[in-house]
């Protein structure tokens, strides 16, 4: 009586532990690059802090009660894709690297309609989660071998790949968020 009582236990410690692990992603060990609240069913952080959360608080972001907090390792743990874009404006084209959208979306265990990134800057285009999926759409790390940093255009840049995708042809750059360091889902 008494193992059969130790071994329900041990499975129900187990059955606990797998299903708290499956809302949990690591820690990061390094700097965040990217967060990410909403519609999220993992995390990795705990609640807003008015006080350590000072960039977030000056953009208006408050109140949400868990996070997805990625590093760089993290996000390349997620796969890199590589894409060439050559934009009208541009001085010439740019392989950039990073993990697919839709991968990070998924890994984060993110589930709504629409996502909402904010950049340093304060730019703050929305667009449809669709896009993460219909489009190879690459959350960038790297321009041409090179980790973007702060000030040059990172440390995340969402690009579309519109040379290679005839759906995006002619596509302007209003949902191409560069210094990108936040996003929403809802």
């Amino acid at each position: 009586m008494k193992s059969r009582l130790f071994g329900a236990f041990v499975a129900l410690g187990l059955l606990v532990s797998s299903a708290v692990s499956a809302q949990q992603l690591p820690e990061p060990s390094g700097p965040v690059v990217l967060t990410i609240t909403g519609t999220v069913d993992k995390s990795n952080r705990g609640s807003f802090d008015p006080f350590m959360d000072g960039l977030l608080k000056s953009h208006g972001v408050t109140g949400f009660e868990k996070a997805v907090a990625f590093d760089l390792p993290m996000l390349e743990a997620l796969g890199m894709k590589s894409l060439t874009v050559r934009y009208p404006e541009w001085p010439k084209g740019y392989t950039f690297e990073g993990p697919l959208l839709r991968d990070v979306l998924k890994a984060a265990g993110a589930r709504g309609s629409t996502i909402r990134f904010l950049g340093l800057d304060g730019y703050e285009p929305e667009i449809p989660v669709t896009d993460a999926y219909n489009h190879d759409a690459v959350l960038a790390v790297k321009a041409d071998g090179r980790y973007l940093g702060i000030g040059d255009r990172g440390p995340v840049w969402l690009v579309y790949p519109r040379d290679t995708d005839p759906k995006l042809k002619g596509m302007d750059d209003s949902k191409w968020l560069w210094a990108g360091f936040y996003m929403t889902v809802e």
